[in-house]
């Protein structure tokens, strides 16, 4: 499960901040008793959030800690290459001097078998690659893991630049030397150290999952195995009807054509529903023709979903704007199966942004579990947890405090309207 990321001068983050999933000593209200029960589940003796929701104004920057945490990601994930494909991540904060020669860093916490483990790197833009094309376009400056040690944690390597100090990481006398400043240690000492280096960098790649928030159609294909496999799919048709999409069928039909685009479209998948007044009435839709775009985001999570809940290991959901093409009602039942553990049997947790304050309750979720995402007065993002700011009682009405701007992280508007505009158009005013 992840602690903490943190991410400091990536994009509009121009300071170090951390988005933590460790849950805080708060208590919910009587009432909500049940909250605290569901939604924190205990992992190496640390107290661990299951969701965190992130808010904010348009352009606050709320989506670039999401950024941050995918492309961090994808770069572990890639294979080393003799071409650096960091350049995601070299996306330094520009309100500065000297922007393109700074590092931007990224460091993520996580429990692995109830291990805890400390990983991440520094990147920078290679100016010597303007006019050299033979040489990295982007350099890990310095990376870092470390881990379990007897009682403490320990360093298993330090790298600076090229050189990496791996005295302390077992086998590393088997571990090559890097050969490209682009390329990230974990990942190239993971084919070699196959215990600590490729157990951190597996579950960073494979169990989070991070590019749903860019492509909604990624993980679709788990939706497909799910309704082709006889035993899994009256699970994942009892799944929908748990979001009021009542369908008595669903099936592929698979393309005899190879080498059609995209073997996985929605232009392929039939829904046979019941009329509500006569259940022998029975019709056939398509899903790309007849349903709305909610219901086919639902539907291209919902495999993903049924996998992550049970799976033997925990992961991480990303979903940046979560209440785009969804009811309200369908989003709190969304965040509700996360927080149920007869639900969510993995622990996986989940990351959202969102502008739906209806997610804002404390039967819902505590005030550890929400961030804002607010411009300071030198264009950086500050994210700041609704648990930092004091005098908010645990029973309070979230969402009316949020609007009314009690939390900050709100537009600051201002009249359109006024006497130059309207005296600048020749229809008004005059």
């Amino acid at each position: 499960m992840i602690v903490e990321f943190s991410v400091k001068n990536f994009r509009s983050i121009s300071d170090l901040q951390t988005i933590s999933f460790a849950a805080t000593n708060l208590k919910s209200s009587n009432e909500n008793e049940s909250v605290d029960l569901n939604n924190i589940v205990s992992d190496n003796g640390m107290k661990l959030l299951k969701t965190i929701g992130v808010y904010g104004a348009n352009a606050s920057g709320k989506s670039n800690i999401i950024k941050a945490l995918e492309f961090f990601c994808e770069a572990i994930s890639d294979l080393p290459s003799p071409e650096s494909r960091l350049s995601k991540l070299a996306q330094p904060f520009l309100y500065q001097n000297n922007s393109e020669d700074t590092e931007s860093f990224f460091q993520i916490v996580l429990i692995i078998e109830e291990k805890k483990y400390r990983y991440g790197f520094t990147v920078k833009k290679n100016p010597e690659a303007i006019n050299n094309s033979t040489i990295s376009r982007e350099i890990i400056t310095s990376e870092w893991l470390f881990g379990p040690k007897n009682t403490n944690q320990g360093k298993y390597f330090l790298r600076k630049n090229l050189e990496v100090d791996k005295t302390s990481l077992p086998a590393n006398e088997n571990i090559a030397p890097l050969e490209y400043e682009h390329t990230l240690f974990l990942t190239h000492a993971a084919s070699y150290n196959k215990d600590i280096c490729a157990k951190v960098r597996q579950a960073i790649s494979a169990y989070i999952t991070s590019k749903f928030s860019a492509r909604a159609d990624y993980y679709r294909f788990h939706s497909i195995r799910q309704i082709g496999n006889s035993e899994l799919k009256p699970r994942f048709l009892e799944f929908l009807r748990s979001f009021g999409l009542n369908y008595s069928d669903i099936y592929f039909k698979k393309d005899e054509d190879a080498s059609s685009g995209n073997k996985f479209s929605l232009e392929k998948l039939f829904l046979t529903k019941s009329a509500c007044y006569d259940e022998s009435v029975k019709v056939t839709l398509n899903m790309q023709e007849n349903e709305s775009d909610g219901t086919k985001k639902l539907f291209d999570i919902a495999g993903l979903l049924l996998h992550a809940f049970n799976i033997k290991v925990s992961g991480l959901i990303i979903l940046d704007e979560i209440d785009s093409n969804f009811h309200p009602s369908l989003l709190i039942n969304l965040i509700n199966l996360f927080n149920d553990p007869e639900v969510n049997k993995s622990n996986v947790q989940l990351l959202f942004t969102s502008h739906d304050t209806n997610l804002m309750n404390p039967s819902l979720m505590r005030r550890d579990q929400f961030y804002f995402a607010e411009k300071e007065q030198n264009e950086g993002t500050r994210f700041y947890s609704l648990a930092d700011l004091k005098g908010i009682r645990n029973d309070a009405d979230f969402a009316k405090q949020y609007l009314a701007g009690f939390y900050g992280a709100v537009p600051m508007l201002s009249e359109f309207l006024n006497d130059n505009n309207a005296n600048n158009d020749g229809t008004l005013g005059s």
